[in-house]
């Protein structure tokens, strides 16, 4: 493998199995007759593939698999704007966390045969890397987004991406979007609208390192976006300390409600380590919405 997947498999591990199977996700039901091996039922399968005697022998319900078995489409939709030079809570920049993330939809493609594309870019507009299959090709993703991600970026406009999604993908997708956590605006809604019209979406947001650490905190910093400057939180007091933490607690609840409203599966993801966790949770939420 390249250096970028295998840094994704570093945090994602090898083992693919049971994901993006079954429910919302069966985007093409096309298979061959050909037998290949059994796998977990999951909610959405058809009843007619359960192996019933595999079932009775091993405890839990199994379904036949065939070769040509359920592929999808996939689109990753990523910023690589300015607000992913930032660092994540785990210290790390939040490009090296979106890559990772990006890597790890990639390694659970390559198992299952799945074509995988992406759409990335910033407020200047947006990069279209067409569906193709396999592991060169999503090496080859990844260093795009990861240069464009290090060289210059301008602001951070993920609505932008959405919308170019929206304008040029007519035949239903997965759409992956991996960014920092949104302003669920008008923009964003009207968007979002017209994309779970046709295609679904899931949404694995990169955080922010809280802006503010504690009231003992003397480091100052600054915005990414703007340059704007950020008092630490010795200067600030300990009651503004916690007029942030509520403030920020009140609007990620919102995040969440605004995602849930609009039917998209999401999780926000602190640092590379936590990737494959947040990956599974969302994917089995999405599975059982269908």
């Amino acid at each position: 493998m390249g250096v970028h997947l295998d840094r994704a498999r570093t945090y994602f591990g090898r083992d693919a199995n049971g994901l993006l199977e079954g429910g919302r996700y069966a985007l093409v039901h096309t298979r061959s007759l050909e037998f290949d091996d059994l796998r977990p039922y999951v909610q959405g399968d058809d009843v007619r593939d359960i192996d019933w005697k595999a079932s009775a022998r091993s405890g839990q319900v199994l379904i036949k698999r065939f070769v040509t078995e359920k592929h999808h489409k996939i689109m990753v939709v990523a910023d690589a704007g300015r607000n992913m030079s930032a660092a994540a809570p785990s210290g790390e920049p939040k490009r090296d966390v979106a890559a990772n993330v990006i890597g790890a939809m990639g390694l659970i493609t390559l198992r299952r045969s799945d074509e995988i594309g992406m759409v990335f870019g910033d407020a200047r507009g947006s990069v279209d890397v067409r569906l193709r299959r396999g592991e060169t090709h999503v090496e080859h993703m990844l260093h795009r987004f990861h240069d464009h991600a290090t060289s210059r970026p301008s602001a951070s406009r993920i609505v932008a991406q959405l919308d170019w999604v929206a304008r040029h993908q007519r035949r239903p997708l997965l759409l992956f979007v991996v960014s920092d956590e949104p302003d669920p605006d008008d923009r964003l809604a009207e968007v979002l609208t017209r994309l779970t019209a046709r295609h679904e979406v899931m949404w694995a947001m990169v955080c922010d390192q809280p802006a503010i650490g504690s009231s003992d905190d003397e480091g100052d910093g600054f915005d990414v976006s703007d340059g704007s400057f950020v008092f630490g939180g010795a200067a600030l007091g300990s009651r503004v300390v916690e007029a942030y933490r509520r403030a920020e607690a009140q609007r990620r609840e919102r995040l969440s409600e605004f995602m849930v409203g609009h039917g998209v599966p999401h999780a926000v993801i602190r640092g590379s380590a936590a990737i494959r966790n947040q990956l599974i949770a969302m994917t089995e939420v999405y599975a059982r919405a269908g």
